[in-house]
């Protein structure tokens, strides 16, 4: 046995002595983001107590406590901008995950020629949101777009087909548009997390159903999708709170539009801080958001880690 086998129980066990060494080791990165985040978060915390306004700089701010809290509360854009980001959330990711893992399932079959296959998969990764944005309007353009053109040739898109309108101008669409310019983006960056934890998984499990004659599909309901849930866990986690504060794709792409149908909350927290100078409702908003990121991603990586545990 050797010194890392030796140690794995004590890492991965129960023990305080094992929840000791787990803490010792993420210590480090804690305190780094404690020292780097926690001045914003505070100041963010504290302005959404004050009705700051950015245009009345040389005026003192009045406190209002949960003033602002309560003007959210009665404010119909804030709770639509909730639910196109929960749409795009929910949609976007699911997307991303299912597209992933297709992809992981099939590059981990690919013996030669797998680094120019990586290399081109960070591509789209690789690039500016905004950027993104502007090359999907672009492409979705009604009058010289290239997605749009092959749209109006397979009668999609264009009168008589199933969407009549350009894909930017309805809502519907407008907002499916945003979510595929980001599954575009961000679908290789979950396939590369889902890959990587293949190719953590153990073999003797897998040799062992095919001494039994489990079929594929066996071998992957019950053998790769129980064993990846953790790489799962992680990528789900990482892609909601990307996702939730999602701000240059919608800006760039449809500006919010039509109406307030692509507008996520991000978006609307730019226009309220920047383009009316409520800081202070704007602050809030901020806080508000941080909390429903937390609880989501909590619930999310419990039921993930005690489906696992539980072996259901």
């Amino acid at each position: 046995m050797t010194v890392a086998a030796a140690a794995a129980p004590s890492i991965h066990g129960r023990g305080p002595g094992a929840r000791f060494t787990v803490l010792l080791f993420v210590l480090p990165a804690s305190l780094f983001l404690l020292a780097t985040m926690g001045y914003p978060i505070i100041y963010v915390a504290g302005t959404s107590l004050f009705d700051v306004n950015f245009a009345e700089a040389d005026v003192a701010a009045p406190f209002v406590g949960a003033g602002n809290y309560l003007t959210l509360l009665g404010d119909g854009r804030f709770w639509n901008s909730i639910v196109v980001t929960a749409l795009f959330t929910f949609f976007a990711v699911s997307i991303e995950l299912l597209l992933g893992l297709v992809i992981a399932l099939l590059l981990a079959r690919v013996i030669r020629g797998r680094r120019p296959i990586v290399a081109l998969l960070l591509i789209p990764t690789m690039m500016m949101p905004v950027a993104v944005g502007l090359m999907w309007r672009f492409m979705l353009d009604d009058g010289y777009g290239m997605v749009a053109y092959q749209l109006k040739q397979l009668s999609i898109l264009g009168p008589g087909g199933l969407i009549a309108d350009p894909l930017l101008v309805r809502p519907l669409t407008a907002l499916a548009s945003v979510i595929a310019a980001d599954v575009w983006e961000w679908t290789p960056f979950m396939a590369l997390i889902l890959f990587a934890g293949l190719q953590s998984l153990p073999v003797e499990p897998f040799e062992a159903a095919l001494v039994d004659g489990a079929s594929r599909w066996q071998e992957f309901r019950f053998l790769t999708l129980p064993l990846l849930r953790r790489a799962v866990a992680v990528a789900v986690l990482i892609r909601i709170a990307d996702a939730m504060r999602v701000l240059d794709v919608p800006y760039a792409l449809t500006g919010g539009g039509p109406g307030n149908s692509t507008e996520t909350i991000q978006l609307y927290v730019y226009k309220l801080g920047f383009g009316a100078f409520e800081t202070g409702q704007a602050s809030a908003m901020v806080v508000v958001t941080v909390a429903i990121t937390i609880v989501v991603s909590a619930i999310i990586y419990r039921s993930i880690v005690r489906q696992q545990e539980t072996g259901a």
